[in-house]
């Protein structure tokens, strides 16, 4: 009897999670409109991928089940789940047909691996998340930061999570992934992998983006308010001398570099996407926002010129563009990195090789 109550309630759990109800996300009582995962989780619950509790509540910080997250993925790929071969676990016997049946094609699929046991009430680990989401997608790519908590096969599929992304590896260049997932950061990593507007740049001093990349950004600050934009770098020269024609050429009195320095210039493209200015209606783009960091890590000072035309300085209204050329003052010897908007949410890095 024991066992039948709790097959009933584990079946309650999972009726929770994936049966569509007519609550949006906006109403759960704990997914506040400031949430922080609020967008990722209405958007999944608008494709029935994953919904809230009978009692209006989500329960963000509660940790995926292993069984869960089989389900899910079955559902956002529309596996066919009949005739599958029987995936030979000794524990999921007791399951319902719909969660059976997901365990069974997520196996028979590769997403999953093989064994004599799948642990379906046990809490999904990172690990686990990162293996399943990039086989589940066919997930490519190779990130260019550190990783230092992961090795072998693991390293290569979180390396092309983080390189899509999907998620972000720590500060101390760690992935964490023993670490449990919660619903909440489920369905970040989910909405990312399903919709590319909801991942995080892929950009950072270690993983600059390089030319003719285009970074899209979407940030919120006291000064601009919201905003979204395109940011790339489209034009590079490093050649002290040309560059040095270029600036002589934009204005006379313009200084020549000292001895042991030289200019180079970069060219930017701007696109403001929205714009939702607190204090202005168009956004401000110039060379000050830009800085070059020595490939030492030491910031240089930013010269004071008049660049070449066009010059990257313009008001710009939602649905502007604008490009431009910024000058840097560097080391002869040195190709830096350059950064835009240093220390700010929306911090950006791009190589000049």
């Amino acid at each position: 009897m024991r066992k039948f109550y709790g097959f009933v309630l584990i079946f309650a759990l999972i009726i929770a999670l994936f049966t569509p109800k007519a609550e949006a996300a906006s109403k759960l009582k704990d997914v506040t409109n400031d949430y922080w995962a609020k967008k990722e989780i209405e958007f999944l619950s608008s494709k029935g991928i994953i919904k809230g509790y009978n009692d209006g509540t989500f329960k963000p910080d509660e940790p995926v089940k292993r069984v869960q997250a089989a389900v899910m993925i079955t559902r956002a790929l529309g596996l066919n789940t009949s005739n599958r071969p029987n995936p030979g676990f000794k524990d999921i016997k007791n399951l319902d047909k719909e969660a059976y049946n997901a365990i069974a094609a997520v196996v028979d699929e590769g997403i999953f691996p093989k064994g004599q046991t799948f642990r379906p009430y046990a809490a999904l680990s990172r690990a686990d998340m990162a293996i399943a989401l990039v086989k589940a997608y066919n997930l490519k790519g190779t990130y260019s930061g550190k990783i230092t908590d992961v090795s072998g096969m693991l390293y290569s599929y979180v390396s092309a999570l983080a390189a899509n992304g999907i998620t972000k590896i720590y500060d101390d260049g760690t992935f964490k992934p023993n670490n449990t997932v919660t619903r909440a950061h489920f369905s970040v990593f989910f909405a990312r992998v399903l919709d590319p507007s909801f991942r995080v740049p892929v950009n950072s001093k270690e993983r600059p983006a390089k030319l003719g990349e285009t970074l899209v950004v979407e940030t919120d600050d006291w000064l601009n308010g919201y905003h979204k934009y395109e940011m790339e770098l489209t034009d590079v020269i490093t050649d002290g001398k040309l560059a040095w024609d270029m600036i002589r050429e934009a204005n006379i009195f313009n200084d020549e570099p000292p001895i042991g320095k030289k200019y180079i210039l970069a060219k930017f493209r701007f696109k403001l996407l929205e714009f939702e200015g607190k204090t202005f209606s168009t956004y401000d783009i110039n060379s000050a926002k830009f800085e070059a960091v020595s490939s030492k890590g030491v910031v240089y000072e930013n010269p004071i010129v008049i660049e070449p035309e066009p010059k990257l300085s313009a008001n710009v209204y939602k649905g502007g563009e604008v490009e431009g050329w910024v000058a840097f003052l560097v080391d002869e010897d040195d190709t830096p990195l350059i950064v835009w908007q240093r220390d700010w949410e929306d911090e950006l890095w791009f190589s000049l090789e």
